[in-house]
């Protein structure tokens, strides 16, 4: 057997000892019990808090990461600024990414419709297209699919977005989603597609397949030669179940690859038919899998740092829902073999979304402890924090507290279609609880708070808000020092509406704007420069239509100058 297939029982052995020393020693590290409880603070970036051991990860040079998603259709819709508006002031976010390519979904993914998208309810996505313009002469047999809606394929959104961020100063990145290859070209040509041991299509992109490969190398490539991105992730979906009957892959394009590395797959096909178990044939089968996954990722790695040295190539770790490391392993995916590949690792634990108010968040800790087990001290790692339904604003601050107790260098916010500005807030409000440098609360006012007459409470788009029937007021005497100040409403404009709402300040009217728009949703109004003495009275009010509430969910303050 080649070098390349070394006995998968010896490594598998050696690797068994190391992991659970290494467990071990980062559940010490963490913090962590069996029951998975926190115990102990860490040293965070700016935070005065206790160091750990030595093989403790602390970047105190590297800015915390707060990362968020744009798809090209809410960047068509809201419009670029908005989101970065929103996603800035309200979040804290400073590093951004479009989903250059993106699989085959229903958005928003966990509700009915979108919270601040004034155009379109929802959107149903298109198979593995691209929103950004290729070089054409890099690809081969495959070629990127491109939208089949003019006003999505005649921008080049990932250029769009990554200007768009670097004006303001932060960072941008591109995403290559779960499934490159769209499912009709697949289907089009079963030689892309990985095969069961029967040799039945399983519907996956096989990266052994000459052509699949090529095509890989040319669109990552793409990316990193033609524009100015600062990281380039991806989530692919690989390999099915490490169960020879299960899984996957047995295609001729495997035979050949197998072959040259020294295993005769060919040959081990109908042994592991007659006895999945059958050794050493199994664990030849495991091996092949695991070496070509780390293949693939190291030949994409070498692809982008040819055209782009020093960027920075992350993978999202989406595998480990329920199982952590068992689902990626049983995948051929071991983290631990990407080192020399990968430069940053965003873990998708997506728990605040499950809505649990007593929720421990035992995967999320778990599955950080594996992942810094795995990739050491020195490769950044992000944890993913729900901002959508069924989180709480209460759940999200948690669910980032556990992240940084953790001793992540960022998170990343999933994702911000389906956000309500209630979840956005709770972003930055949690990072500034945790004590994370540079990040303060978001300072204002709930709307429910204030003194109403004709409002009463209500939920719109899974955001708790105020409305009224017909006329109402919302009063609240401004506490903080006399100076200048910029006032932000975030407000419902709601489909076909009639209404208005204004905002007087110690009885002068500031501002007055209609309700009316195509698709109801959240939106925010910016007062700028308003001069507010302490103790003048802020009153807004809402005039309705026939149908709508003036809805208002909350008042934004942000100091400009004091007196």
């Amino acid at each position: 057997m080649a070098t390349f297939y070394l006995s998968l029982s010896t490594k598998i052995g050696a690797m068994k000892k190391q992991e659970i020393l290494s467990r071990r020693s980062f559940l010490k590290l963490s913090g962590l019990t069996a029951a998975g409880s926190l115990i102990m603070p860490w040293l965070v970036h700016g935070r005065t808090v206790q160091p750990l051991e030595n093989n403790r990860i602390i970047q105190p040079d590297r800015p915390f990461e707060v990362d968020g998603s744009i798809y090209a259709w809410e960047a068509h819709d809201e419009g670029l600024d908005s989101i970065l508006d929103n996603m800035v002031t309200l979040a804290g976010i400073n590093t951004v990414y479009l989903v250059a390519l993106m699989h085959n979904e229903r958005r928003p993914f966990t509700s009915k419709q979108f919270p601040h998208n004034s155009v379109r309810a929802n959107w149903g996505t298109e198979d593995s297209c691209i929103y950004f313009h290729p070089q054409l002469d890099l690809y081969g047999r495959i070629k990127p699919a491109i939208s089949s809606y003019d006003w999505l394929n005649s921008t080049d959104w990932l250029k769009m977005v990554v200007d768009a961020a670097h004006a303001r100063g932060l960072k941008a990145g591109a995403e290559i989603s779960h499934t490159p290859i769209p499912s009709s070209v697949l289907k089009a040509n079963p030689e892309f597609q990985q095969q069961d041991i029967n040799g039945a299509a399983r519907g996956r992109l096989c990266p052994n397949n000459p052509d699949v490969r090529e095509y890989l190398l040319a669109l990552f490539g793409d990316v990193a030669k033609n524009y100015n991105v600062d990281f380039i992730q991806t989530c692919m979906w690989l390999y099915l179940s490490s169960d020879p009957q299960k899984g996957t892959c047995f295609c001729p394009s495997c035979q050949r690859e197998a072959q040259a590395a020294g295993f005769d797959l060919t040959a081990a096909i109908p042994v592991l038919k007659a006895n999945p178990g059958t050794q050493p044939q199994l664990d030849q089968w495991l091996a092949f899998k695991r070496n070509t996954t780390t293949k693939i990722y190291q030949l994409i790695a070498n692809r982008i740092h040819s055209e782009k040295p020093g960027l920075d190539f992350r993978i999202n770790d989406t595998l480990p829902f329920g199982s952590s490391i068992k689902a990626n392993t049983e995948a051929g995916l071991h983290l631990e073999d990407l080192k020399g590949s990968i430069n940053s690792c965003v873990i998708q634990d997506h728990t605040e979304q499950n809505g649990q108010p007593n929720e421990t968040f035992s995967l999320k800790k778990t599955w950080i402890v594996d992942n810094r087990s795995l990739l050491g001290p020195d490769i950044p790692l992000l944890s993913g924090i729900a901002v959508r339904p069924k989180a709480t604003p209460d759940l999200i601050q948690k669910g980032i507290q556990v992240a940084i107790a953790g001793g992540v260098n960022g998170i990343a916010c999933k994702h911000y279609d389906g956000a309500t500005f209630s979840m956005l807030r709770a972003v930055r409000n949690g990072l500034s609880a945790a004590g994370i440098k540079g990040f303060t609360p978001v300072d204002g006012i709930k709307a429910e708070n204030m003194t109403l007459s004709g409002y009463v409470a209500d939920t719109y788009l899974d955001e708790s808000c105020i409305k009224t029937n017909g006329y109402g007021t919302a009063v609240a005497k401004f506490t903080q020092p006399s100076g200048i100040y910029d006032i932000t409403v975030s407000y419902a404009g709601e489909e076909g509406g009639k209404g208005s709402l204004s905002i007087s300040i110690a009885g002068n009217e500031k501002l007055k704007w209609p309700l009316n728009e195509e698709v109801g949703g959240w939106k925010r109004k910016k007062i700028p420069q308003i001069t507010i003495q302490t103790g003048d009275e802020m009153k807004l009010t809402g005039v309705t239509g026939v149908s709508e509430g003036a809805r208002v969910d909350f008042i934004e303050i942000v100091p400009l100058k004091s007196s």
